[in-house]
């Protein structure tokens, strides 16, 4: 799982690097994003290194360790989306990652539920937006109907989603086949 750290880490920090260069959120914002991203590193790192020392719950501390780094995309894609708009791909990196040791199943529902929880964000956070914008809406439900009207932004974020999942499951199967290659020519 040090792929985790050798590539969603620095991805993770360019994105918050541009988020804030670029669109100067709040200083609080910024603060508790690189604190996040320290967190999971620090995570990521411990369990690197002592994975040998808990091998016999290998593949479940692997399992963890995407959906916390899921968690962990989740947390800044909420802090931050509403600044950078490429915050999304961050949905794609642990999934994409456990499809290097899960099964075809296992990707697709970590994809899925990455795909949902961005989902649910974006619907959560224009909830809020148009609750805050719009004097005239005064329940969260009238906030909802609002937010699920804009049938652009929806599709935009549906494509995103399927590429989520299309990503985690290309990269499974081309992993499944890179160990099928790798033991047929033994």
């Amino acid at each position: 799982m040090h792929i985790l750290n050798h590539f969603f880490i620095p991805f993770a920090l360019i994105l918050i690097g541009f988020a804030i260069f670029f669109s100067e959120p709040e200083t609080a914002v910024t603060r508790f994003s690189f604190a996040v991203l320290l967190a999971a590193f620090a995570l990521n790192f411990w369990i690197n290194r002592n994975t040998y020392r808990f091998v016999r719950w290998i593949r479940a501390l692997r399992a963890a360790t995407v959906w916390v780094n899921l968690l962990t995309a989740a947390v800044l894609f909420y802090l931050l989306g509403g600044y950078w708009a490429p915050m999304w791909l961050l949905f794609t990196m642990p999934p994409a990652a456990g499809g290097m040791f899960m099964t075809r199943a296992g990707t697709a529902l970590t994809a899925c539920a990455a795909a949902a929880l961005m989902l649910g964000i974006y619907l959560f956070r224009g909830a809020r937006f148009a609750l805050i914008a719009d004097p005239e809406i005064t329940t969260y439900a009238d906030a909802l109907r609002q937010v699920l009207a804009t049938g652009q932004v929806w599709g935009q974020a549906a494509i995103h989603a399927l590429f989520i999942i299309v990503f985690a499951l290309f990269v499974q199967a081309m992993s499944e086949m890179v160990v099928k290659m790798r033991d047929s020519m033994r």
